[in-house]
């Protein structure tokens, strides 16, 4: 069976994902009340994978230069803040030899190769200053939208992945947890969400393509049930997400 996200399902999903998330915020917290002191005055950041960049714009006021990194142009086209330096590109074409003290990597490595995380992480490093700061987020291995993910697949990639990788390179990092969460108004939207997280992170389109009529509408049943399960007392639909903020420190 051809089983696919129509671009308005796609519209829809992004939609919910940019305008109800709020994991900028819990990043803005996270760094005011536990980086910022740690920084020297007026700090520069790099932002890997910023996407539209909604956590560099709430982290501005506290950083004296920005640079963000995005591969989609249309990510970022609409980001306008001032004395912003944009870069399109990903990081493997970044040619530069500036440092930065923080590198901001949110929510890139699921399109990371795990095998290939540790050069990567090296690479990330390698725009850091010593003495600064790599900070990498990841959605955690337990949740609401962990369990989501483990209905359809066995191979969720989470923090527990990265952390593996920083102990065997033996690099210095702390973790703190946050809970990041979307919302809906209707069950559609949720189950439009809840489709897009399935149908991109747990099966390849090959797999979707080769469920067969009976197989494609349990699929559909279990999703349904998930975005049922999402309805909440004040008759919102909310999917929370439990995420880890790693800080990895260069010596």
């Amino acid at each position: 069976m051809n089983i696919t996200l129509s671009p308005q399902d796609y519209a829809t999903a992004f939609h919910l994902l940019a305008k109800t998330a709020r994991h900028h915020e819990n990043i803005g917290q996270w760094v005011e009340r536990n980086l910022l002191s740690r920084l020297p005055a007026r700090p520069s950041l790099l932002d890997v994978g910023a996407g539209p960049g909604t956590v560099s714009r709430r982290l501005a006021a506290h950083f004296g230069s920005l640079t963000l990194l995005e591969p989609n142009r249309d990510q970022l086209g609409a980001f306008d803040l001032p004395g912003a330096r944009l870069i399109h590109g990903t990081l493997e074409s970044l040619q530069s030899s500036e440092q930065y003290d923080v590198v901001l990597c949110s929510h890139v490595l699921y399109h990371v190769p795990v095998s290939a995380w540790g050069g990567f992480i090296d690479r990330l490093l390698s725009f850091v200053r010593p003495g600064g700061y790599c900070l990498l987020v990841l959605g955690s291995a337990h949740g609401q939208n962990y369990e989501l993910h483990r209905d359809f697949t066995q191979t969720v990639i989470s923090s527990e992945q990265l952390k593996a990788v920083l102990k065997q390179k033996q690099l210095s990092y702390e973790v703190a947890d946050t809970q990041n969460s979307f919302s809906a108004t209707t069950f559609e939207e949720m189950y439009t969400l809840c489709r897009f997280f399935v149908f991109e992170d747990c099966y390849t389109a090959g797999q979707l393509a080769a469920l067969s009529e009976d197989e494609a509408r349990a699929l559909d049943a279990r999703i349904r049930e998930h975005a049922e399960g999402c309805r909440e007392p004040d008759g919102v639909y909310r999917l929370t997400q439990d995420e880890d903020l790693v800080l990895v420190s260069k010596p």
